[in-house]
């Protein structure tokens, strides 16, 4: 004769048998996805800098195309805005005679945008192209920090991240 046995029972002896596979589950699982979850939040606040970066510069650059509003206006506009997200201190704010992108032929790529000549918007001419950029290094904005690192290997990721800056521009033309 058959043997019955009620799924209750099966089910308890399931569960006493698998009691440890979940723990050592969740010890090779957990890591892995706190791993992804740190990796979304830094991806998603460094796009967000990038973009309120962005941002600022074209605020800076609409105001700087009216006539009677100075370099120091702009940087204090593209500031405010900069301030909502992380201390704008941090940030290098440059507005810049970007004559040179008028000229045919002028590789974009190869531009040193620290080395343009710096532009007093209330002595510029009608019609001057200028540029309004900001540079932030990531890792002065950066959302967490690698706390789970080895010390070591901090540290080398650290002169790698110091090359790293979020930045943005806009070009216009003083009217």
């Amino acid at each position: 004769m058959l043997k019955r046995h009620s799924r209750w029972a099966l089910n308890q002896k399931s569960k006493q048998e698998r009691s440890g596979t979940t723990l050592v589950e969740l010890a090779f699982v957990a890591p892995v996805f706190l791993v992804f979850v740190y990796a979304i939040f830094e991806f998603g606040y460094a796009y967000m800098i990038s973009n309120i970066i962005q941002e600022a510069t074209q605020e800076g650059a609409k105001l700087g195309r009216c006539e009677d509003v100075t370099t120091a206006q702009v940087e204090t506009r593209v500031r405010d805005l900069l301030d909502t997200v992380f201390d704008s201190n941090l940030a290098t704010i440059m507005v810049k005679n970007a004559s040179q992108f008028d000229t045919p032929g002028a590789d974009v790529e190869q531009i040193n945008f620290s080395e343009l000549p710096d532009l007093e918007l209330a002595n510029a001419e009608k019609a001057q192209l200028f540029i309004v950029r900001v540079e932030v290094p990531y890792k002065d904005v950066r959302l967490l920090n690698s706390f789970f690192v080895d010390p070591v290997k901090a540290a080398e990721a650290a002169d790698k991240e110091r090359n790293l800056v979020l930045s943005g521009h806009s070009v216009r033309r003083h009217e």
